[in-house]
């Protein structure tokens, strides 16, 4: 097969039915019909709604979400496999692939068509790669790095789950470009390379010494880590960008690349026995009366269903539920009263960015497991005041001119802002913008000179930037997207305040707070709220710079929920006992104890890391049954 890039499963861009966020997002669905017809499968009665609660068994939210398991009796044919793995993602390549090549007949069941299909995303956060370690990022402690994903969950996440990821997604992101080279993919697909010409980059910042010194950008790059600003951030992602943008385009991740790498996993899997029935849904897994997993029912696309017989068991790897609004408002409780407070009603509770629906997280709830307890997560990605640069540790203040946090914690971000009174956010920095971009961490979202031409477009746009309240726009330099920000330029403080919309008593505060955020500085303790000192640097130098958001009130599920069924440290599906499902697997968004209490980012891109990575596990897993 010949990989070039703009083959055509990424032509999906084009037209009004395949938006990057819709359609690329749809195509790790896996779905289920809700038809009924004879009983396969019946849910586990421990998780069956209740009449007198009004809710299901064993959750707080209200509201029957999951429903009765569809019972199926006419099947146009059967096929007998070892493994089905269902859902066709990032988690179900890498799975299909794993037990593949392990010698077992694998099956891949995948709602969409194959002429729409595609993958969304273009990083892959993993520690210890051979490609991490050739650009001379180091070697990391992966006890500290599972460390920090415990401690940014609230301990809420499973650590032997997190320790997996962590200690196996180096391994597992160099065997997907090896693969890549041997089924033969565009080498500048799986070849690092930071010029404009490059398709591989690895994200990481700048070090602002050498920059000051006079040094090529691009002999520039840091390569100590890990960053501590509030949260301790790794140089650790793969981003598969494609293209260099001069300027913004429209789609997230429209020039990704991965599609190749995955595409390659895919023909490799094929050439092992592999078969993907593409246009296939998932409809409900098939039990015994030890309630073992024995197969899953699924629905071709011309209506009729095929039995799946399974030797060794079933994968789930068919996304998350964030396109459900039932399943948000009963199971995200925090953002769903967060949402009603600020007047939002539950049939808008859910995503617009992506299209799963919670399908495969509920067979596994009809055959007895359980998504993991309250709080569950979304992809909300921190928050407060951004700006070309991305998420940052710069000075941020409210509408009424007040500091309220550690700019550097960008996983307590999200809620502290949440809890600021009504109006504009801000982040104000001074002539030495870019010594505090270079002190950010590098959380998704955060700055990134993994492309130097970034930071020299940045620097060049801050540079024609002209002082007055209209302000002018920036290009980005987190993503290949290029998202422009509006950044205010003024040459004094006074003036900033003005063009800001601060008046009477919140200019005054406004003022009194920089000059107090300064004293910190330079003292180098941040006695208010403990941010690292080498963030701490003084708004003191004109010119002056801010960017103003609006606080939003009504947070909806972003991208992707982060909670998924429980399962035991291999990922083996638990139900409501503790007991062990056997046959039954999960990965990806279906896979619970990755997060806690939602997504974090000591490395951007771990979350399809982790699809990748706990997907090869699964499908190694299951071979060793």
């Amino acid at each position: 097969m010949s990989y070039k890039k703009g083959i055509s499963r990424r032509d999906f861009i084009k037209g009004a039915a395949a938006s990057a966020f819709g359609v690329a997002a749809a195509g790790l669905l896996a779905g289920c019909s809700t038809e009924s017809s004879t009983p396969a499968a019946s849910p586990d009665a421990s998780s069956a709604p209740s009449a007198s609660t009004g809710r299901i068994t064993g959750y707080s939210g209200p509201g029957d979400w999951l429903g009765e398991a569809p019972v199926i009796s006419d099947y146009a044919k059967e096929v007998d496999v070892d493994v089905v793995v269902v859902g066709g993602g990032h988690a179900g390549v890498q799975a299909a692939l794993a037990a593949a090549e392990a010698g077992l007949k694998v099956a891949v069941l995948e709602r969409m068509e194959e002429d729409l299909f595609t993958w969304y995303g273009e990083d892959i956060g993993a520690f210890n790669s051979k490609l991490q370690q050739d650009i001379g990022f180091g070697t990391y402690d992966l006890g500290e790095v599972v460390n920090e994903f415990v401690t940014r969950s609230g301990g809420r996440c499973f650590p032997a789950i997190v320790k997996s990821y962590v200690h196996n997604s180096g391994p597992t992101l160099d065997h997907m470009l090896e693969v890549a080279r041997e089924m033969g993919v565009d080498p500048k697909a799986y070849t690092y390379d930071n010029t404009p010409e490059g398709w591989l980059i690895m994200q990481a910042n700048m070090d602002y010494e050498k920059i000051q010194a006079g040094n090529d950008m691009y002999d520039c790059l840091r390569y100590d880590y890990p960053m501590t600003p509030g949260t301790k951030t790794w140089a650790a992602t793969a981003q598969f960008m494609g293209q260099y943008n001069e300027q913004p385009i429209q789609g997230v991740a429209a020039n990704s690349v991965l599609p190749l790498i995955n595409q390659a996993c895919i023909d490799k899997a094929k050439q092992l026995g592999a078969e993907w029935y593409y246009g296939t849904e998932a409809v409900v897994l098939l039990q015994n009366e030890a309630k073992d997993i024995i197969g899953v029912a699924g629905k071709a696309s011309d209506g009729s269903y095929i039995q799946f017989n399974t030797a060794k068991g079933v994968i789930l790897c068919g996304g998350d539920y964030a396109g459900n609004a039932d399943m948000c408002w009963a199971l995200l409780n925090e953002y769903m009263e967060r949402f009603e407070r600020a007047g939002g009603e539950q049939p808008d509770f859910f995503s617009f960015m992506g299209g799963r629906k919670g399908e495969a997280v509920k067979m596994g709830c009809w055959a007895g497991g359980m998504i993991e307890p309250a709080p569950r997560g979304s992809m909300l990605l921190g928050g407060g005041p951004s700006g070309p640069w991305g998420c940052n540790a710069m000075l941020w203040l409210n509408s009424e001119g007040e500091r309220f946090t550690n700019e550097g914690n960008l996983s307590a971000a999200q809620t502290a802002c949440a809890r600021q009174p009504e109006g504009t956010l801000c982040l104000v920095t001074d002539k030495k913008w870019l010594k505090s971009v270079c002190a950010s961490g590098l959380e998704h979202g955060g700055p990134n000179a993994g492309r130097p031409q970034y930071y020299i477009d940045l620097i060049n746009d801050m540079d024609a930037l002209v002082s007055g309240p209209e302000g002018g726009t920036i290009r980005g330099c987190t993503v290949a997207e290029r998202m422009e920000s509006t950044v205010i330029k003024a040459d004094t403080l006074e003036e900033l305040a003005d063009y800001l919309g601060y008046t009477g008593a919140a200019k005054e505060t406004f003022l009194a707070s920089i000059e107090a955020y300064n004293q910190l500085c330079y003292a180098g303790k941040d006695t208010d709220y403990g941010k690292d000192a080498s963030c701490m640097i003084p708004v003191d130098e004109a010119p002056f710079y801010a960017v103003k958001s609006e606080k939003n009130d009504k947070p909806t599920p972003m991208m992707v929920t982060m909670s998924g069924l429980v399962t035991d440290k291999r990922q083996n599906v638990l139900d409501m006992s503790g007991k062990k499902i056997k046959g039954l697997y999960a990965a990806g968004n279906c896979l619970g104890g990755r997060y806690g209490l939602g997504y974090s980012t000591p490395c951007a891109g771990n979350s399809i890391g982790m699809a990748v990575t706990h997907g090869r596990l699964a499908g190694q897993f299951i071979s060793e049954e």
